[in-house]
Parts: structure tokens; C-alpha cells; sequence
């Protein structure tokens, strides 16, 4: 019995690295294209990443706010507020990660998707 929970535990620890090790690295800075209604706008980003967790900024010409989120495999996630003329929104940023490049949505509360794509600086 003292064998099966050692080999039980041992797979449980070796999965938990393997998915760590897997997660892609995002940590550095960006430029995200966001293709608005009102036109496409560039976005400086810089991700800070830790394990899965992930944390950072973005910059453009509606002003600076901070994120935070995960990073599943490809896929990064992360969520912010913006103050506009018409009061806070929340935003939900999903991205999936190849290499240097970055594609997927921004899920504006309120508003709908609006699509992005990125390159590391």
C-alpha cells in the first residue's frame, strides 16, 4: 500500500512539472493590434509571468492599466478595467501564443469580442 501512494504521489508531482514546463512564456514586451470598431489601435504590453500566473500592463492612447491572469498551455488569459466617458468596463483578454506571436480576442463587457494580434518586441 506504502508503494502504490510513493508511485500514486510521484506521477501526481511529475504531472503538476510537466505543465509547468509546457506552459508557453509570454514574460516580455508586446505590441497588440486591436482591431476596433473605430479602427485599428496599437497597445505596448508587458507581461511579468511566474509559473502559470501571470501579471502585467498595457499602454495606449486610452491610458494605462494593469492586468492580471493565467497562461494554460498556449492559452493566456488575463482581465482588466478601463474608465471610459461612459463609466468602468471589464475587459477579458484571451490570447493563444505561438513562438513570438499572439492571436485571439478581447471580450469587452457590454460591447462584444474584438479580435487582436500581437508580436514580442
Amino acid at each position: 500500500m506504502a508503494q502504490l501512494i510513493r508511485s500514486l504521489t510521484f506521477a501526481l508531482v511529475l504531472a503538476v512539472a510537466t505543465v509547468a514546463l509546457h506552459a508557453q512564456s509570454v514574460a516580455g514586451d508586446w505590441v497588440l493590434t486591436i482591431n476596433s470598431p473605430q479602427g485599428s489601435m496599437d497597445t505596448d504590453v508587458t507581461f511579468t509571468q511566474d509559473g502559470t500566473a501571470v501579471t502585467g500592463s498595457m499602454s495606449s492612447p486610452m491610458g494605462e492599466t494593469e492586468f492580471k491572469g493565467e497562461v494554460n498551455g498556449s492559452t493566456v488569459k488575463v482581465t482588466f478595467g478601463m474608465v471610459t466617458p461612459g463609466g468602468p468596463i471589464d475587459i477579458v483578454m484571451t490570447g493563444e501564443v505561438t513562438g513570438d506571436e499572439m492571436k485571439g480576442t478581447m471580450d469587452v463587457a457590454g460591447f462584444g469580442a474584438i479580435d487582436f494580434t500581437g508580436k514580442r518586441k
